[in-house]
This record gives C-alpha cells, structure tokens and sequence, in this order.
C-alpha cells in the first residue's frame, strides 16, 4: 500500500439510499395514480379502498357528498371526489388549479375559499394585524412550483388579499 487511507461507506448506507431512490418516486407516483384510476360510478368503498378516507367530508341537501383529499402541507394537489346520494363517484377534480385561484375574490368568506381549493398547508394569525392568512403550494400550469397565500380579515373572515410566489426559480430566490 502506498499509504493512502480509502474510506468506504457502510454498506447498510448505499442500500438505504439506493432504496430510497427507487420507492419514494415510487410511492408518489401510486399516489397521483390513484387519483386518476377513481372514475364515475366508482362506489364509495372501492374509493377508499384505494385512497384512504378522506380529510373531510362537505355534506350537500341533495344527499350527495365531496371527499376532500389534501396532499400537503408540500404536495401540491387537493382531490375533491363527488358522490351522489346512491354513493357513486360522479366527478373527481384536482382542485389547486390556476382556474380555481384566479375565481379568488374579496369579500369571500373562509368556508367559501376552503370548499373551492380545500384544506391549507398552514394558517396563520396575527393578531395585531386583525389578519389570518392560509398557505397552500401549488403548480402553475402544470409546470412550475408556487406558494400561495390567502389573507382574511380575521375577525370578520373575508378574504381581502391573494398573493402568489414561484418558489422554483433557477437562483432559488422568490419572484
């Protein structure tokens, strides 16, 4: 030997992240599929024997029901299924869209903005400010990473400001 020291790693280490590597991309995508594999008339038990119970349940007059299924607080998805009073999927939609957020406006109250985009990634008062503000992360097109933030007048619940941040930029600084 030429008196050189070669440290190896320890083999448990190397499995572990080789593991890793292979099953978390693995376990996201199932999760995403399986969304996707819900359609209508899918009845209620073989939805939550595919994707769990939900987070909540909105009940509507008519009978009919919404799961909500936030991937949060980081995911950036929020599944609202649709039952209908014979508890068979009617809709399925990914709700934290570009399309949803842009229907945003003052004056709507919390119950409102929860059942248009769901659950959110945090919530957070300030009392001195009279201000709630809710967090999700979302994809923009489809394409890139955004935070938005929903401010509420706190003691009286009414959205009064939507603001959103890309969070995935090339410096890694917000814009």
């Amino acid at each position: 030997m030429d008196g050189s020291r070669h440290l190896r790693r320890p083999a448990t280490a190397t499995l572990l992240q080789r593991c890793a590597f292979f099953l978390v991309p693995a376990l996201l995508t199932a999760g995403c599929a399986s969304f996707e594999s819900i359609s209508p008339g899918t009845p209620a038990q073989q939805v939550q024997a595919r994707v769990g119970a939900p987070t909540d349940i909105w009940k509507s007059p008519d009978g009919s029901e919404v799961w909500e299924y936030p991937r949060g607080p980081l995911g950036t998805e929020t599944y609202m299924i649709t039952l209908g009073p014979d508890r068979e999927v009617r809709s399925v939609r990914q709700v934290l869209t570009d399309q949803n957020i842009s229907k945003l406006k003052a004056g709507m109250s919390r119950d409102e903005v929860r059942r248009m985009l769901g659950k959110p990634g945090s919530i957070k008062v300030t009392e001195s400010l009279n201000e709630e503000t809710w967090w999700w992360r979302y994809r923009e097109w489809q394409t890139r990473t955004m935070e938005l933030y929903v401010q509420f007048d706190w003691p009286a619940g009414a959205l009064t400001k939507v603001t959103r941040f890309q969070i995935d930029t090339s410096d890694g600084k917000r814009q």
